[in-house]
C-alpha cells in the first residue's frame, strides 16, 4: 500500500520531453501520470455530480417524509372519528343556515305577496279616481250639484 503524499505536486510533475525520447520507461511513466491526472479530474467531476444528486435526493426524501407524516396524522384523525365529528358539526351548522335561509325566503315571499296586493289596490284606487274625475268633468251644469263658489275680489 502506498503512503499518502504530503505534496501531490510531486506526482503531477512532468519531466521534460527531451529526456523521454531515449527512455521508453520514462515516456510510459509520463503517459501513466497523465492518465492518472485525467482519471482524478474525472473522478472529481463525478463526485461533485453525485454529491449534488445525493443532496437533491435527501431533499426529496425529507419532503416525502413530511408528506408521509401529514398523511399519518390525517389517517389518525379518520381512525379516531375526529373527522366525522367535524363533518357532523359542519352539517349541523349548514342545516341551521339552511333553516334561516328558508325562513328568510318565506318572509320575502310573504312581503312580495303583500306588495303585489298593495299594488293591485293602488291600481284599483287610481282607476276609481280617474273614473270619478271623468264623471265630474263631463257632468251637466244643471245636475243639481252646487256650483263652485268663485272667490270675490278683495280691495
Amino acid at each position: 500500500m502506498l503512503a499518502p503524499l504530503e505534496n501531490r505536486a510531486i506526482l503531477e510533475r512532468e519531466t521534460r520531453p527531451d529526456n523521454t525520447q531515449g527512455n521508453p520507461l520514462l515516456a510510459e511513466n509520463l503517459a501513466l501520470r497523465h492518465a492518472l491526472r485525467q482519471a482524478r479530474s474525472s473522478r472529481k467531476r463525478l463526485l461533485t455530480l453525485h454529491a449534488t444528486r445525493l443532496a437533491e435526493q435527501d431533499e426529496r426524501l425529507k419532503a416525502l417524509e413530511n408528506e408521509r407524516d401529514a398523511l399519518r396524522q390525517r389517517l389518525g384523525q379518520f381512525e379516531s372519528g375526529q373527522a366525522i365529528v367535524e363533518l357532523g358539526q359542519q352539517l349541523m351548522a349548514a342545516r341551521a343556515a339552511e333553516q334561516q335561509l328558508m325562513a328568510a325566503i318565506q318572509r320575502v315571499w310573504q312581503l312580495d305577496k303583500t306588495l303585489c296586493a298593495a299594488h293591485r289596490e293602488c291600481e284599483r284606487l287610481a282607476n276609481e279616481r280617474d273614473r270619478l274625475a271623468r264623471r265630474l268633468c263631463h257632468r251637466p251644469a244643471d245636475a243639481g250639484y252646487p256650483a263652485a263658489k268663485q272667490a270675490e275680489p278683495r280691495d
